[in-house]
């Protein structure tokens, strides 16, 4: 329904005129109506100036024709000087203020002291019927030759005042026609300048703005190819030049994003547990990798956006809390996780085992906030197979806390993206506050960057050769890559490496994996949390790897059999595989190391592993 009270926006050039037309206009009627008034004060003082010189005329006719004593011919001087052009009123009035001679015989005998008072001067009064007249007052000073007649002169100083009253009228209607005719001349000018005015400004900014405006446009609505024409090297190209440079690091960094997140995907599809990605408030699914996709027997395109509970339940309502531990529903706080077994069934009705390893994080999305459950499905089925498949098993685990580590990442970038297309649109884009932008979308994606290499190492396949491997890299690395689940578990991870640079001769690969086994079963061992110390060293010929847990510790009577296959006794409850050490022997002796164990139940576990020293190592 259209809005008609609402005021329809201005452009920029439609604002640009409306403020200079108000300022140039209230500008030009401040000047107009000061240059009224200094005119007519001008036209005031010219005529005082001229009334003078007419008043010192009459007065001197005047003074002769009192010394003649002509009184006739005084009256007559008087009317004659009342019925001159501009002149209203003649008076002559005694020292007390009474009238004696007026060119208006009404005013004859009237009293007027105030008048006899004032003293010599030309002032603006009001006329009593109305308008403005200009009062010329001059005293007729008392001389010696008049001493008979108006007594001594320290008794008697003037003989009389001399008023002319000027008509006023003609100095304001004057000034008026002077002003109106400055208006109009000032008005042209305005006019002129204004039309030059905005012609520069809508060739010069206007329009190159309204190009820069249109290309944003284009450019937000999936056109990166357009940029913005650059004319000339004033500010307004200087703008569009760094818009095109802003736009072509923008594109850059976009595809960088983009080729970032179908890696990621790949990695994801990588890893031979299934990964689904589930939206909390609705129970949808918003991501799969392949893995899940086999084990469910349906294709990508199924998958996404089905119910959880009907892609791996085919169940048309929510699992009933009571039977079923839901990680939808037992996960309430973010970063919070948990490990459950299910039974999945196909599309085709297959049903299967499977370990759940599950984590709640949230994404922001623009101002919004939602919820997603990251989980990681073993088939139990296949929990048999050692080797590489078990390795990748191992990095399905990581699955939650590594979805965690990349999200937060890709959530930043997100946010700047949508940042910079914000200010795109709206027409705000600053270069420095866009610089800010890109140099954070770049440093979070050296970020996702580390995580994958670091997953990367630890989950391709062994060399037929050995090598030489550096222990403090694969130590360090590894922890890291560990160091949400420590976190969610309420363990605090310290490394101690060796400067020395302690190397070996064996695989990077099976390094890494070795110490991700040693780690996790002191995760396990530490259900309350605690802390954990990881330390690399020197030993004469032997380079050590050091694991020191405190946790419940192992018994006596079971430490002899940790190392066997399928055996496993978890402080957490939780049941596990039983090959992690078993891997871990293996490695270790592969390589032409050892591993001991010594361990305190109640106060913890020390895992030493001893491998021979490269000479120079």
């Amino acid at each position: 329904m259209p809005d008609f009270g609402r005021i329809p926006s201005l452009s920029l050039g439609q604002r640009m005129l409306r403020q200079v037309l108000l300022v140039a206009g209230g500008a030009s009627l401040l000047f107009g109506l000061l240059f009224l008034a200094l005119y007519r004060d001008q036209l005031a003082r010219e005529k005082a100036a001229a009334s003078e010189q007419i008043n010192q005329l009459l007065r001197v006719a005047l003074e002769n024709a009192m010394l003649k004593r002509d009184v006739p011919g005084l009256r007559e001087i008087v009317a004659r000087m009342g019925s001159l052009p501009g002149i209203r009123d003649v008076m002559i009035l005694a020292p007390a203020g009474e009238v004696r001679f007026a060119s208006r015989p009404e005013n004859l005998g009237r009293h007027h002291p105030e008048l006899a008072r004032a003293g010599a001067g030309n002032r603006f009064v009001d006329a009593p019927d109305g308008g403005e007249i200009l009062r010329a007052i001059n005293p007729v000073p008392n001389q010696a030759q008049c001493v008979a007649c108006h007594g001594p002169l320290e008794k008697n100083p003037i003989n009389g005042v001399l008023v002319v009253d000027y008509r006023a009228d003609t100095l304001r209607s004057d000034a008026w026609r002077s002003a109106a005719l400055f208006a109009l001349a000032g008005a042209v000018v305005l006019a002129l300048t204004l039309l030059s005015l905005w012609r520069l400004l809508r060739q010069r900014v206007v329009r190159p703005l309204a190009e820069l405006d249109a290309t944003a446009r284009a450019l937000s609505a999936g056109d990166v190819a357009l940029r913005a024409r650059v004319a000339g090297t004033d500010e307004p190209a200087r703008l569009a030049a760094s818009f095109n440079r802003m736009a072509d690091s923008l594109v850059e960094q976009i595809a960088l994003a983009e080729t970032q997140q179908a890696y990621l995907q790949e990695l994801l599809d990588s890893l031979p547990d299934g990964v689904r990605v589930i939206r909390q408030s609705d129970l949808r699914i918003v991501a799969v990798n392949r893995a899940y996709c086999a084990q469910m027997q349906v294709s990508e395109g199924e998958a996404l956006g089905q119910h959880c509970y009907a892609s791996s339940h085919q169940r048309e309502a929510p699992c009933p809390a009571t039977l079923v531990v839901c990680p939808a529903a037992e996960l309430t706080a973010p970063g919070a996780a948990l490990k459950c077994r299910h039974r999945h069934r196909t599309a085709a009705g297959k049903e299967f085992p499977v370990e759940v390893h599950a984590v709640l994080i949230e994404r922001r999305h623009g101002d919004a906030t939602e919820r997603l459950i990251v989980e990681s499905t073993s088939d139990l089925s296949h929990v048999a197979r050692l080797s590489q498949e078990q390795r990748l098993s191992e990095l399905g685990l990581l699955a939650a806390g590594i979805a965690h580590e990349i999200h937060n990442p890709l959530g930043s970038i997100r946010l700047a993206v949508e940042g910079l297309l914000r200010s795109l649109h709206h027409g705000t884009a600053d270069p420095a506050r866009l610089a800010a932008y890109l140099e954070m979308v770049n440093a979070e994606i050296d970020r996702c960057t580390g995580v994958t290499q670091r997953l990367l190492l630890l989950s391709r396949l062994p060399q037929q050769q050995a090598q030489i491997v550096p222990l403090n890299p694969a130590v360090g690395d590894t922890l890291q890559l560990l160091e949400y689940d420590a976190g969610s578990h309420r363990i605090t991870q310290h490394v101690a490496l060796d400067p020395a640079q302690p190397r070996i001769l064996g695989d990077d690969s099976d390094l890494r994996m070795l110490i991700l086994n040693l780690v996790q079963n002191a995760h396990h061992a530490m259900p309350a949390g605690g802390d954990l110390h990881v330390s690399t060293s020197v030993e004469g010929a032997s380079a050590v790897i050091a694991v020191r847990d405190a946790g419940t510790g192992i018994p006596p009577e079971k430490i002899g059999r940790i190392f066997d296959p399928f055996f496993s006794d978890r402080a957490d409850g939780e049941g596990g595989t039983g090959l992690g050490l078993t891997i871990c022997r293996s490695i270790v002796e592969r390589y032409g190391g050892r591993i001991e164990v010594d361990s305190t139940p109640g106060r913890g576990t020390l895992f030493r592993v001893v491998f021979p020293l490269v000479d120079g190592g």
